[in-house]
């Protein structure tokens, strides 16, 4: 059964009070965390890996490294990716392991030229796959592209998309939104969450066992199922 509107406007009311009675120097984000039951994750169609295109932006910058050459490169660069790595910078990261986790920690994204992906994936792959991060190919994810990719679309996409994994945890974590979006946009955001583990999860209508929210600095607070 999907969450219910009321419920989750009603949790967000209570971090709203939260969050007026210590306001802090900074924009704090909200996040939302599932809690899911009777999964068995040794089987690998139970095990969630996708990125997720929210209703609403997130109102907070993404951090993205876009990898690729030649024009490709210089159009990520003009549509304003983070930072951009090219061809003969990868092999210093396969040699330099804390220097690649590094790189793994501090972007939220990365998207690859198609044709780089196996050096991404030598290179780059012992950092970003433990993080969580390798970049995932349609129709998981857009990030593995083509060199005639409209990166600047792709770019702007990624402001409202977060990754959503099930691994070796019955848990489900990601930002659905900063303290200055409206209670409905942040409600909207985790509907469209809830809808995409119904989706992928069987036995959805009894796959969770409880779903909290909170903002950065605030305590969780339990949203009835």
């Amino acid at each position: 059964m999907p969450l219910k509107k009321e419920n989750i406007l009603a949790a967000l009311g209570e971090i709203r009070k939260k969050i007026q009675e210590k306001k802090r120097n900074f924009r704090q984000s909200i996040d939302v965390t599932f809690n899911l039951k009777d999964i068995d994750l040794k089987q690998p169609k139970n095990r969630i890996n996708l990125e997720l295109k929210l209703p609403h932006p997130l109102n907070r910058p993404r951090k993205i490294c876009v990898i690729a050459q030649g024009d490709l490169a210089l159009r990520a660069k003009n549509a304003g990716a983070t930072r951009v790595i090219e061809k003969d910078e990868l092999a210093k990261f396969g040699t330099d392991k804390k220097m690649a986790k590094k790189l793994a920690k501090e972007y939220d994204f990365f998207i690859v030229a198609r044709e780089l992906m196996g050096l991404v994936a030598k290179n780059l792959g012992p950092a970003l796959g433990p993080a969580g991060k390798m970049p995932l190919a349609p129709p998981k994810g857009e990030g593995i592209i083509e060199i005639k990719a409209d990166i600047a679309g792709i770019l702007e996409r990624y402001n409202r998309t977060v990754r959503l994994r099930v691994k070796k945890n019955p848990v489900v974590q990601c930002v659905v939104g900063t303290e200055d979006m409206s209670d409905e946009e942040i409600c909207e955001n985790i509907q469209a969450v809830d809808n995409v583990l119904i989706q992928n999860i069987e036995k959805s209508s009894h796959y969770l066992k409880s779903v909290y929210v909170k903002a950065t600095m605030s305590p969780a607070v339990k949203i009835a199922i």
